[in-house]
């Protein structure tokens, strides 16, 4: 798990909600907040970060749109340390995010 610490990951957060509806995304983890970001219809915003020593890396997002709110964890260290090495891209959409666009999850909320 150290090399989670050492290396850098690129997250990309996609806005993949039908209807043309900016959505708006705020994530942190425990020692970060990385503010409130609105992604424009089919837009992207992306982040960087490195593991913590101990790999226990946690970082949560919440996801507003139209009428709707909801919460996920987008990186839990045990989860996605494997599938998310240097690079995680998700995309947005009503049911939950998918990961690369093929594993969809529901959300926490």
């Amino acid at each position: 798990m150290l090399y989670g610490y050492l290396k850098e990951s690129l997250f990309q957060i996609f806005n993949n909600l039908p209807g043309g509806v900016p959505l708006t995304v705020h994530c942190k983890s425990k020692d970060d907040d990385l503010g409130f970001k609105e992604i424009p219809t089919n837009g992207t915003w992306e982040f960087r970060f490195k593991g913590n020593f101990w790999g226990t890396t946690l970082f949560f997002c919440s996801f507003k749109w139209s009428d709707q709110f909801h919460y996920y964890d987008i990186y839990v260290e045990k989860r996605d340390f494997y599938r998310c090495r240097t690079l995680c891209q998700w995309y947005v959409q009503p049911t939950g995010p998918c990961l690369q666009k093929t594993l969809c999850d529901n959300w926490n909320s």
